[in-house]
């Protein structure tokens, strides 16, 4: 895949997090298709700018010819979705900003048993043909939007993928986010950007590229701080 010029990119998912994703990635100059069960449905947030052109056509129109794929989709609906369409995807980079949470019927929400593996690692076993990155997974909607547009650079997110070129092209979009990329190593050592890991969420899911290189590298809160009066 070309790097360094406009991607053909596929937004799974008309949701917060995809309506953020797909808004700066069609600033920034990408042809971004946002792939809907109801394409007639859907309507940014109201924080979001109103000039801005939203594709949104179905799911397999989304995907057709896509070199990247953002699953902003529910972690529970990867892998149906890998099930219909991880063929089609074969050859494009796939990233996956979703969590593995689960929501029990009285409300309460906790964190799916992997087996050990980080959620970037069963992404990838989803999609073998796929080249598969994790980012924006500890970054909330609002803040994704907001932030990147009104603070260019000031803020870091995390990313992780197990080779050069996929993590320079995610890397490539996170900057067009607004965004610092900082990437947190392989697949398999993803976990500080999964929940319960360091960086996860932080103060409202933000951290500075320095601040988040410093939990990296000596994890959160390891010494006292002088509280201010």
């Amino acid at each position: 895949m070309p790097m360094g010029l406009p991607h053909r990119i596929a937004i799974v998912g008309a949701g917060l997090i995809g309506s953020a994703l797909a808004g700066h990635l069609i600033l920034a100059g990408n042809k971004v298709i946002i792939g809907a069960r109801r394409p007639d449905a859907f309507t940014p947030p109201d924080y979001q700018r109103e000039d801005i052109d939203y594709p949104v056509h179905t799911i397999e129109e989304a995907i057709d010819g896509a070199e990247v794929a953002i699953l902003a989709i529910p972690n529970a609906a990867v892998a149906p979705f890998a099930e219909v369409y991880r063929d089609r995807l074969a050859g494009a980079v796939i990233i996956d900003p979703s969590n593995p949470f689960l929501w029990h019927d009285d409300g309460v929400m906790t964190i799916k048993d992997l087996g050990g593996k980080t959620s970037g690692t069963v992404t990838a076993e989803l999609f073998p043909k796929s080249s598969v990155a994790r980012a924006f997974s500890h970054q909330l909607a609002e803040t994704l939007w907001l932030r990147g547009r009104r603070e260019p650079g000031r803020w870091g997110i995390g990313y992780a993928a197990d080779d050069n070129d996929t993590a320079w092209i995610t890397a490539e979009i996170i900057t067009q986010t607004g965004f610092a990329p900082i990437r947190v190593g392989t697949l398999a050592h993803s976990a500080p950007i999964d929940p319960g890991g360091v960086l996860f969420p932080g103060l409202l899911g933000l951290f500075s590229p320095q601040g988040m290189r410093t939990t990296l590298d000596t994890g959160p809160f390891t010494r006292e701080l002088p509280c201010r009066m």
